[in-house]
């Protein structure tokens, strides 16, 4: 049996508050370098991606008539590529506001679309 006093190295011996914030810096700075990587190889963060899935949706839909706007399918292939105008637009409003624009990689915008459309969710 184990001494009363017994602490594993792992521990710390830090109090409950303070771990939470240990695990949050390390997850924030796992995130930063993270998305870091993804910029550097030409792959939107899911964040942005989403944001351009939306435009493209909001666009497809608002482009059917008036009365049919609800009633009009959405063609697969015109979102996707609306996906990647407006990701495009996105990054060159970053350039023209003085930010460093992402140059985004075709091949990575399709693994990040794959990723986030063709993935089952992770709580079905």
């Amino acid at each position: 049996m184990r001494e009363p006093s017994y602490h594993p190295a792992q521990s710390y011996l830090e109090t409950g508050a303070r771990r939470i914030g240990r695990i949050r810096r390390q997850t924030a700075n796992r995130m930063r370098d993270m998305r870091q990587h993804w910029k550097n190889i030409g792959r939107p963060d899911p964040a942005t991606l989403d944001r351009a899935i939306v435009d493209a949706l909001r666009d497809s839909i608002l482009s059917a008539p008036e009365g049919a706007r609800l009633s009009t399918p959405v063609d697969p292939e015109a979102l996707l590529r609306g996906v990647a105008r407006k990701l495009v637009e996105r990054s060159q409003a970053d350039r023209e506001a003085g930010k460093e624009g992402v140059v985004y990689a075709m091949q990575e915008v399709v693994v990040g679309l794959q990723v986030r459309l063709l993935q089952r969710p992770k709580r079905a």
